[in-house]
């Protein structure tokens, strides 16, 4: 072992391998921490902007009139659910800025200008020095113009804490450090044997080769290899022995012989080059494969997950807006009663339930094990839509419902729900952007043979035959930047498909798109 470890060869292969690993893991380390990085700062910036719309939402009236108090008032709720956020300003053009803090207020006559050169007509987002911070701290900032009825009436600004973003980042460094020094230590002992692998044959041959050259032509050799290094120790082997038995043939005829050995030794030179070529040919190949392997394992997942739950809480946070602003309007209205509120406490409870249901959904989402249960299709649809129901009252939106009777399947509901959720989301949103006089949803339940479905149809258009093949590849989206994470309608196929054994498809009829789940029904419950 020891005067295998003195060979140059295998010291030079072994050491040639295992520095251009290192430069891939490198690599590979730093485009992930990269794309890590860039994933939280997204998140980020799609927290700050629902921020952003939610307080110009919940605040549109005292903007305009100026009712200082309200917002004071709300903003410090907001701080105060949401440590977060070192501060609010809210910017009116030609007048002093609302400034709140953690528990205070102030007005400003002037903001300063790192600040004053991000109010444009459109959002803006920097990571700089607090300027109101005792001690200096690097914030994310985030700007967001107010427009009302058309009007530049200000800007809303934002600033968040870093120390969610530098823990995530160290977090996810350690991983990767501790990751890559594990798959070091395990290639390098795997290069160490594959290159002695490689290399030890070439070794024997190369004191074989020196054997010969002192003229000793019995040599042994192990050919019992069956790839390319075997059949050239196998013919190197035979090659000795027609040596061997040329020079007792020729032992008389010096000259010949010579020549024999000349002719010999160049053969023995151009087998040994394109041995050279194939091995590094050969050990190319396997670093590719390694390098394709060691993408293919990054750790994608980790944003994903947050990515879907900020996509599955955008619509039940806006339901929670419209419903507090309909508390307002029924105060100014006189409609605020004792059956009122109950109603809203109700539609807000099953909001917040949904949310929190979402959040252990997710968390469980790859968990083994999971019981399924059977649950009535019509309630989850009707929970989906009352969830919805602000949302499609304040757009214009109706809905038709037909469905069959005591449609029932063995499943995970709530991911059934997440599905429904996802389809009409995207209903909404393309009748939204298509300003049709008449918006309409149509959902239709029935059974074919063992199996349950609900077709979701709009009258949006359709969807391009360009894209229709694509709307299911995870990150893939037709909404402007920042608007959508292209991941609700692949993590639909996965529930569907992967955890409820179904099919979710879309096609385009003539008004729009219909979207088609379906399920198969257990043999427990039937096929009532």
């Amino acid at each position: 072992m020891i005067s295998f470890f003195r060979q140059k060869l295998l010291y030079q292969v072994y050491a040639i391998i295992i520095i251009l690993m290192s430069l891939i893991m490198l690599l590979i380390g730093y485009l992930v921490l990269q794309e890590q990085e860039q994933t939280i700062l997204s998140v980020m910036q799609t927290q700050a902007q629902t921020l952003a719309k939610s307080i110009e939402l919940v605040s549109a009236d005292a903007m305009v009139t100026d009712d200082q108090s309200f917002l004071v008032e709300h903003n410090l709720n907001v701080l105060a659910h949401s440590p977060s956020i070192r501060f609010i300003i809210i910017s009116k053009n030609g007048q002093d800025a609302l400034l709140t803090r953690q528990g205070e207020w102030r007005l400003i006559q002037k903001l300063p200008a790192s600040i004053q050169k991000l109010e444009g007509a459109t959002e803006q987002e920097v990571i700089l020095n607090d300027p109101y911070a005792k001690k200096p701290e690097k914030i994310y900032y985030y700007t967001y113009p107010l427009n009302f009825d058309g009007i530049s009436w200000g800007w809303i600004h934002l600033g968040f804490s870093l120390e969610s973003l530098d823990d995530a980042y160290n977090a996810i460094y350690s991983e990767i450090m501790m990751i890559f020094f594990i798959v070091f230590i395990i290639l390098s002992i795997a290069i160490f044997f594959l290159s002695r692998y490689i290399v030890q044959p070439i070794i024997a041959l190369s004191h074989a080769s020196k054997k010969m050259a002192q003229g000793n032509m019995q040599i042994t050799l192990d050919s019992t290899r069956q790839d390319e290094i075997g059949e050239l120790t196998r013919n190197f082997s035979a090659m000795a022995e027609s040596l061997s038995q040329s020079q007792q043939e020729l032992k008389n005829s010096n000259f010949i012989l010579e020549q024999k050995v000349e002719e010999r030794t160049r053969e023995l030179e151009e087998i040994n080059h394109t041995l050279d070529e194939r091995v590094r040919i050969e050990i190319a190949h396997r670093r590719e494969q390694e390098q394709i392997l060691i993408q293919q394992s990054r750790f994608a997942a980790m944003g994903e997950m947050i990515g879907n739950i900020a996509h599955q809480w955008r619509q039940p946070l806006n339901a929670l807006s419209l419903l507090l602003q309909n508390i307002e309007n029924a105060y100014d209205t006189g409609r605020l009663d004792q059956a009122f509120i109950n109603r809203v406490i109700e539609k807000g409870t099953m909001l917040t339930t949904a949310m929190s249901t979402t959040i252990d959904d997710f968390r469980n989402f790859f968990k083994p094990n999971r019981s399924k249960e059977l649950f009535d299709v019509s309630t989850q649809l009707n929970t989906v839509l009352l969830m919805m129901s602000a949302s499609f009252n304040d757009n214009r939106i109706e809905t038709e419902l037909d469905l069959e009777p005591n449609l029932k399947v063995t499943g995970f509901a709530n991911e059934f729900s997440q599905v429904l959720l996802n389809i009409l989301n995207n209903a909404k949103e393309a009748l939204v952007e298509m300003q049709k006089d008449r918006r309409l949803i149509r959902i239709h339940g029935y059974q074919q043979g063992n199996h349950m479905c609900v077709e979701i149809s709009d009258n949006a258009g359709g969807i391009s035959e360009k894209v229709i093949d694509k709307i299911f590849d995870p990150y893939f989206t037709t909404k402007d930047e920042g608007k959508g994470t292209g991941i609700g309608l692949y993590m639909s196929k996965v529930i569907v498909e992967t955890n409820m054994h179904g099919k979710l498809s879309v096609r385009n009829d003539q008004n729009g798109a219909t979207f088609m789940v379906c399920l198969p029904q257990s043999n427990e419950q039937g096929t009532k």
